[in-house]
């Protein structure tokens, strides 16, 4: 979920994804949307089971020291069930921040949080963040468990190195999985770890209508943005882009401001939203995530992009009320 609902909104939304039985309700930090911490509170205070978490934050508009009290305070009014869930921080700049070096930032910022959150009083001098002794002031739970979300190389490798989970960004087929479980597996071997040792989820962009185009272009524009982020990897995993989208892309620097993503998103083709999203009937949307679950993954995290006229709550008991168990009926997942 995103801070786009007023918070007694995210309270009623926290209590029914619990109550439908998902295993983890995950915000996102939206930059001038609502508080990410004070949108986790609030689902956290009115549940009582589901894991909260992230997904995520980033290194940069926070100092990793006040991302370790915030998410040790949010694991503290849940009663121990918080995840805290790191990205590169993508689309900072207009704020003024720096995104620089965002590998050896996210590296940093995992070891700050992990020792802070275990109790430890910390003096640390690296090459993005410095600090001289510094303790939360308050007794965290635990250390709390992090997860690093990507798509390119260098943060899946280090997701691989150093993490408690992976967050594979949007790839719905199997050539992008296959591309991201390569990168992880180098980070693994450096660290002579092996995938026991990491929780692996694939994040999806997911829509069920009963009309597939419907639920396509409710995908479109998020499918369009992961595609410009995607640029250095795409031959890696498969993606040809036709001529008019490629004109499109290069006439426009391939540059996210939203008259680029209007017209960009018209001219995905369905190859293009398969490779990064999943959507469809629920037969469909089923038959995705079947596949996509034997493909070494641990946990599937949706984000649900609703078409006009249909509600989050909607989409929330579509999934598992009509989706689900078509992928769980027989398979053996």
């Amino acid at each position: 979920m995103m801070g786009d609902t007023p918070l007694p909104a995210i309270a009623t939304r926290a209590k029914l994804l619990e109550q439908l039985d998902y295993d983890q309700l995950w915000m996102a930090d939206e930059r001038l949307m609502r508080n990410l911490y004070s949108c986790l509170t609030v689902a956290a205070l009115e549940t009582a089971q589901i894991g909260v978490g992230t997904a995520v934050t980033n290194p940069y508009t926070r100092s990793p020291a006040l991302t370790a009290a915030a998410i040790a305070t949010i694991d503290e009014a849940s009663g121990g069930r918080a995840v805290l869930g790191l990205g590169a921080g993508g689309g900072i700049g207009q704020y003024g921040i720096d995104r620089s070096r965002p590998a050896i930032a996210l590296r940093e910022t995992v070891e700050i949080v992990r020792r802070l959150t275990a109790g430890e009083r910390v003096s640390f001098e690296g090459k993005v963040f410095s600090m001289s002794e510094i303790e939360l002031n308050f007794v965290p739970l635990r250390a709390i468990p992090i997860y690093l979300a990507a798509r390119g190389p260098r943060i899946l490798e280090l997701a691989g190195e150093i993490a408690d989970g992976v967050i594979i960004g949007g790839f719905a087929l199997r050539s992008g999985l296959e591309f991201a479980r390569s990168c992880i597996q180098t980070g693994l071997s450096n660290s002579g770890r092996s995938w026991t040792d990491l929780e692996v989820v694939s994040w999806l962009y997911t829509s069920v209508d009963d009309n597939p185009e419907t639920a396509r272009e409710a995908v479109s524009w998020l499918v369009f943005t992961s595609l410009i982020t995607s640029r250095p990897i795409l031959d890696q995993i498969g993606i040809a882009i036709p001529a008019a989208l490629r004109d499109h892309l290069d006439r426009t620097g391939w540059s996210l401001t939203p008259d680029s993503i209007a017209v960009g998103k018209t001219l995905l083709n369905a190859e293009m939203l398969d490779a990064f999203s999943v959507t469809g009937t629920p037969s469909q949307c089923a038959g995705k995530l079947r596949d996509i679950a034997q493909l070494g993954v641990d946990q599937i995290a949706m984000v649900p992009l609703c078409p006009n006229g249909v509600s989050f709550e909607t989409m929330a008991r579509r999934i598992t009320t009509d989706v689900l168990p078509l992928v769980t009926h027989g398979s053996g997942i």
